[in-house]
């Protein structure tokens, strides 16, 4: 087999491989914006009293910022 077969074919398999991680990345993004989605509102409504308000808001920020990005992407 030439250079150029074999690179083609290892080329090939990179490509493969890449496509499958990408797939694989997509479906936690997936699952990771579904958990984002369920918690957001518990976060809003808020916590308890004894749960630090400026942590909670931050929070709620942070996922509302996480979710903006996924979907964005």
């Amino acid at each position: 087999m030439s250079d150029l077969e074999s690179d083609f074919k290892k080329l090939t398999t990179d490509t493969r491989q890449m496509a499958e991680e990408n797939a694989r990345l997509r479906r936690i993004n997936s699952q990771m914006i579904s958990a984002l989605e369920y918690v957001l509102p518990l976060l809003q409504q808020g916590l308890p009293a004894t749960v630090d308000f400026d942590w909670t808001k931050e929070a709620v920020t942070k996922v509302q910022d996480a979710l903006a990005g996924a979907e964005h992407d």
